[in-house]
């Protein structure tokens, strides 16, 4: 009987460290990764849903399925979760390189000598003059900004395209994208045509990322999002330069906790790195990024290895607890039957 008790206990802690644990962090606990930034197109989709919503239960008030009380009372809530929704959403564009203000230091780094807040498009100095004939090319500086989702990573590749002719010249070339991403989006500067998926190794689909866009004369800021994801708090990110890059900058949020390294990388200012001697073709670079938001995959583990333990510790002191009968007694036994 004291056997059974205590294997007892011991599956019953088991299912607490695998179950009761991982609730409470899902409730948004001082172990939830509160504070983190979602992903826009979720948040949109909330909204969009939410508002779908309202309309299905007023629909159904009208038809006289809801009594008053009850459709205000849902109208009321769903109300609620749509401006919380609305206010996350503009929070993370605000963090986005659309927002004027990143978009004025990325501006500010990536074209110094034109620094113009907000702006989508610098005139270039070369603009106008020289032979007149249009050529485009990818300006020298890239930056590459870094923000925590749960289990993800979300980041912004950030570069210029520079048209020093008169006229309009097309460019063709492949982005610099890091591996093994989960998802990549055209944003700043570029229509879902001119990104073109190829075959090879980036892109959501696997397929290698190219531009193949028309630019006008002077510089133009570009960018892409993509997300990575990663392992209990953890992400290494992997970039493949198809071209030449001067300068390289990383940042990160600077309440967000996440440090970044890497060869030849270098902390400049909080939050912000910068990668000594650039990038040649063909050249990798390999950010390891830490403190990435967790979710509940550690406690997962944990509360499995510990329910495993205990479950071993369980079965072996059952066993060597169990009732015995001595060789002696079995015999006399026998010897009787």
């Amino acid at each position: 009987m004291t056997s059974i008790i205590i294997v007892a206990g011991i599956f019953a802690l088991a299912g607490i460290s695998t179950v009761i644990l991982p609730f409470f962090r899902g409730r948004g606990g001082f172990l939830a990764a509160a504070g983190t930034i979602d992903d826009p197109a979720r948040l949109e989709a909330m909204k969009s849903a939410i508002v779908s919503r309202i309309v299905k239960e007023e629909s159904a008030h009208a038809n006289g399925d809801l009594s008053q009380l009850e459709w205000s009372r849902r109208e009321a809530y769903l109300r609620r979760r749509y401006i919380d929704v609305a206010r996350r959403l503009d929070f993370v564009r605000r963090s986005l390189p659309g927002s004027s203000a990143v978009k004025s230091l990325l501006l500010g780094f990536l074209v110094p000598a034109a620094l113009v807040p907000g702006a989508m498009m610098v005139p270039s100095p070369l603009a106008g003059e020289g032979t007149g004939l249009a050529a485009t090319t990818i300006g020298d500086r890239h930056a590459i900004m870094l923000r925590g989702g749960v289990d993800q990573v979300w980041g912004h590749y950030v570069f210029t395209l520079q048209n020093d002719g008169k006229v309009a010249a097309g460019i063709s070339t492949p982005v610099m994208l890091p591996a093994g991403a989960i998802d990549v989006r055209p944003q700043e500067g570029l229509d879902p045509e001119d990104v073109v998926v190829g075959p090879g190794g980036q892109g959501s689909d696997g397929g290698q990322v190219s531009i193949r866009k028309t630019v006008e004369p002077g510089v133009h800021l570009v960018s892409f999002g993509f997300v990575v994801p990663a392992r209990t708090g953890h992400a290494s990110i992997a970039f493949d330069a198809p071209y030449k890059i001067g300068e390289l900058q990383v940042l990160t949020q600077r309440a967000s906790g996440m440090a970044v390294s890497g060869e030849r990388l270098v902390a400049r200012r909080p939050a912000i790195w910068a990668l000594e001697g650039g990038m040649e073709p063909g050249q990798r670079l390999v950010l390891d990024v830490d403190g990435v938001p967790e979710g509940r995959q550690r406690l997962w583990v944990m509360g499995f290895s510990v329910a495993a333990l205990l479950t071993g510790l369980g079965g072996g002191l059952a066993w060597w607890s169990r009732p015995k009968r001595k060789e002696e007694s079995l015999d006399e036994d026998t010897l009787g039957t």
